[in-house]
């Protein structure tokens, strides 16, 4: 048999029991250890010179064997000292004290065949907080190292830290290296799966379980399971677009699919693709899906992706119109992407390139909306977890948020935690002593924190169509008992079990016409409605949308509604729809135009998520006939003028509070306000509070913490009110 030892010179006596060169069929050599390289720890590692790794037909990480050390395996890399000796190599500080070698030991390399590793499992050490894709980040830069089923592997954070972790296992086989696609478990010391809080998952995403389950069955199943595909014949879905309102969560999701499945993860912005040079922006783009492609099965996930791909039938820069040629080229070229799962985000979807969302490119759309009560009150939960809570109410607290997203909640709760500390230690930015462990255990938010947070908030998806509910609600509304029961049975119980009543066949209402004398509290009831049902609410006065200029008002109702199905479930509160009667209007096409966009956005609602259209008006028969036809405004609820009962029911509201109380006869009061309306008796009512509050002024220089009113001061301001009244 020959010699592969090439250190034997020709004709010399080799016996083949002191050396197994002929078991390989790799050539050895022979060299001399200089040097111990203490800055490269735990990665076995032997450098040697260029020009001997080039006889040793060696790349930059190809494994290699010392048959000295029993068959260990080392990663080979160029020696730093271009101008070392050919025989003189450099070994790490680890494999130095596993095989207890001394500086200028002779070792014997040879190339070897060490197979790629599919799975490392590591234990965390005590006191790390890394989450996976960071880990992740790590081993890129050790990609190529020999790892054992038992040992320790030691890697460098961003900040050059060395953090040691204990392998538990290594597959396929015991000995292996770490490449691009090789995925990472984490265990910690009693064997349990891993869980850092900066790991994103799908625990960290509140209120979207809908959104969340698709992801998963277009996204996770084919990285994680792609035989079953294969299986069927059929090819996994490659890219999923995610569209909705900003800060819903669309890139949060994102990094929760590469959290839980380990995948390797890149993010592409459109500033870091876009260049000046001509030709470069594509180069980059292309550079992004190859190196996925190494790294498969790997997400590439492009953000605001409208930016980066718009349509090129409208866009006047040609730069995008070569970006989106060549997106659309990658997504869809003659080479299979493999295992490279592309998910876009944008908050536009209609201002994409419409190439890019057929199948084969974007297979799937998922809609992520704006969370319900339910979600918020999910999301409430996420980022209150670790927050010291008093006695805070996230059921309420949540009713008390529509119309928020995710990012509204988080940072609602940043702001709480701000004015926690305002208000317990004032000036605190100006304290330079270090606080007491007493003091932090003390530091909790209450809900006082919360409602000073929420002065200052507003909800980013409804910003354009604010309401206010903070005083709405049944407790607000005296009397109707009729109505409100009508209201609850007929609208918004089958809203509310809209899915039971699927089952059955059995169609949700469109919308409600709320109609009265001015006065009556129709605006005030249609809040009330929208906030008892606990879905987004939209509210928006009706003459808003008219617009001088030609098909503008239209546009404006297209918005609405799109914002509203954004939203969805929403209720969608449209004060004065009156105004859209062509009577008294010159251009009567005018105002059909109108109508004729409303009633077609009213019959392209989504059944998946409800929303109902709430009209206030003074008469139902001021609107147009279109609009009072079946399955528009299918129910009508006429609020009359205040009945005795109802009369008192108001004055006790407005008279019998903490700070304001009355001892005169009701009676009487009830029998001079038979024929006004709700918001009549109101106004008399402040009218009498504000003159009592004036002549107690007279006598004190500060105000008591509770006026009594008596009855003159109801009879004054009842005259006052009747002769102000009269006088118009």
């Amino acid at each position: 048999m020959d010699c592969h030892c090439n250190d034997h010179r020709p004709g010399s006596w080799h016996s083949h029991d002191n050396c197994d060169c002929h078991k390989s069929e790799h050539p050895t050599y022979s060299f001399v250890v200089t040097k111990v390289m203490e800055q490269d720890p735990g990665s076995r590692t032997v450098f040697i010179s260029s020009a001997f790794m080039e006889k040793l037909e060696l790349c930059d990480g190809d494994p290699v064997e010392i048959v000295d050390a029993g068959g260990c395996i080392a990663q080979a890399k160029p020696h730093p000292n271009a101008w070392i000796d050919t025989r003189m190599v450099s070994l790490d500080r680890q494999t130095m004290d596993e095989n207890r070698f001394q500086l200028y030991s002779q070792i014997k390399l040879r190339k070897a065949n060490c197979p790629e590793s599919e799975l490392v499992t590591l234990e965390a050490p005590n006191g790390c907080d890394l989450s996976k894709p960071q880990i992740r980040a790590m081993l890129e830069k050790i990609s190529g190292a020999i790892v054992l089923g038992s040992g320790a592997l030691t890697l460098k954070n961003n900040r050059g830290v060395s953090i040691s972790f204990k392998i538990v296992s290594t597959e396929p086989c015991s000995v292996s290296r770490i490449s691009p696609r090789t995925q990472v478990k984490l265990v910690d010391e009693e064997g349990n799966d891993y869980v850092s809080r900066k790991d994103t998952n799908f625990s960290d995403v509140g209120g979207l379980d809908d959104a969340i389950r698709r992801v998963r069955e277009v996204v996770q199943l084919p990285l994680q399971h792609p035989q079953i595909f294969y299986k069927l014949g059929i090819d996994p879905p490659r890219g999923v677009l995610l569209h909705g309102p900003s800060g819903t969560g669309k890139t949060l999701i994102a990094r929760a699919v590469a959290g839980e499945t380990g995948c390797w993860f890149r993010s592409v912005i459109g500033t870091e693709v876009m260049d000046k040079h001509y030709g470069e922006s594509e180069a980059k783009l292309r550079a992004a899906f190859e190196e996925a492609g190494k790294n498969a099965p790997a997400i590439l996930f492009i953000d605001e992706i409208d930016a980066l791909a718009p349509r090129r039938d409208t866009t006047e820069g040609e730069v995008e119109r070569r970006i989106t040629a060549q997106l659309l080229a990658l997504m869809d070229g003659m080479e299979d992407r493999g295992q490279v799962m592309v998910i876009a985000a944008t908050n536009l979807p209609n201002n994409l390139d419409p190439a890019l969302r057929r199948p084969g490119r974007f297979d799937r759309e998922i809609f992520i909306g704006t969370p319900d009560q339910a979600g918020r009150r999910k999301i409430l939960e996420i980022h209150t977890k670790d927050m010291p809570l008093g006695e805070i109410d996230l059921d309420d607290l949540s009713e008390r948020t529509h119309g928020f997203v995710g990012a509204d909640i988080k940072a609602l709760c940043q702001e709480a935690g701000y004015e926690a500390v305002r208000r317990i230690l004032p000036g605190l930015e100006n304290t330079p002593q270090q606080l007491s462990e007493d003091f932090l255990e003390a530091l909790t938010v209450e809900k006082v924190d919360f409602a000073e947070a929420l002065k200052d908030m507003r909800p980013s998806s409804g910003r354009n169509f604010e309401v206010n509910l903070k005083r709405a609600g049944w407790d607000f509304v005296a009397g109707y008992s009729k109505e409100k029961t009508y209201v609850r049975e007929i609208v918004l119980w089958p809203l509310q079990n809209a899915g039971a009543l699927e089952k059955i066949g059995m169609s949700r209402p469109e919308g409600i016409l709320i109609t009265g004398p001015s006065g009556v509290g129709k605006t005030l009831f249609a809040r009330s409605m929208a906030k008892e049902s606990g879905f987004n609410v939209i509210e928006i006065r009706t003459p808003e949308l008219l617009s001088k200029y030609m098909g503008e008002s239209e546009k404006n109702v297209r918005e609405l509604f799109r914002q509203a199905r954004q939203m969805a479930p929403t209720v969608l509160i449209m004060d004065g729809i009156d105004s859209f009667s062509s009577k008294g209007w010159s251009d009567t096409k005018y105002i059909d135009r109108i109508v004729n966009q409303l009633v077609m956005e009213m019959d392209s609602n989504p059944d998946s998520k409800p929303i109902i259209v709430v009209g206030t008006a003074i008469r139902a028969e001021d609107l147009p006939p279109a609009l009072n036809a079946t399955g528009r405004f299918t129910n009508e609820l006429k609020l009359r003028l205040p009945s005795e009962e109802d009369i008192l029911l108001l004055l006790e509201k407005f008279l019998l509070t903490d700070h304001i109380g009355f001892d005169g006869n009701f009676d009487e009061l009830i029998a001079q306000a038979v024929g006004l309306s709700c918001a009549d008796v109101e106004e008399i009512c402040r009218r009498a509070i504000l003159q009592s509050a004036k002549k107690e002024m007279q006598t004190s220089p500060e105000l008591g913490s509770k006026i009594m009113l008596s009855q003159p001061h109801l009879n004054d301001a009842l005259n006052d009110w009747k002769a102000t009244r009269s006088a118009y």
